[in-house]
């Protein structure tokens, strides 16, 4: 008999843990959204060492926004593709600061950078055809 209740203690303790450890994966949750790739930064530090250098695309979205869960496997697809580009996601509920530092506005919206400068031309919406010429043209 005691047997059986450490058995069942034990499941139900990998239960909760497998639960927890792949919420945090964003796998139960839904809490990432970051495909191939992309790498998610909520620290406004470490986004400027990650932007500093480089051709470097940042995806600034929301978990609770349609059209980026639609188009974030096709950004990880592209994060494959152009291996030298940079790909970064910023979930502007967990880094506002950072979205309200570059004055982003509407999810998604895509941020270029090259060698540590912004560049004029951002991609706003799920247009992945427009993305892939910017991407093309900072590559």
């Amino acid at each position: 008999m005691e047997l059986s209740r450490l058995i069942v203690i034990l499941a139900i303790w990998l239960a909760i843990r497998y639960y927890l450890k792949n919420r945090s994966k964003g796998i139960s949750g839904a809490t990432t959204m970051a495909h191939g790739k992309v790498v998610e930064v909520d620290n406004p530090v470490i986004f400027k060492a990650l932007t500093s250098s480089g051709p470097v695309v940042v995806d600034f979205f929301a978990t609770w926004c349609g059209p980026c869960k639609a188009v974030a496997p096709t950004i990880g697809k592209l994060s494959e593709t152009y291996t030298n580009v940079r790909f970064i996601q910023v979930d502007v509920d967990k880094a506002g600061s950072i979205a309200q530092q570059l004055g982003v506005r509407a999810m998604p919206t895509f941020v270029l950078f090259k060698d540590g400068k912004e560049l004029e031309k951002r991609v706003v919406g799920a247009n992945v055809k427009e993305l892939e010429e910017a991407i093309k043209s900072i590559s």
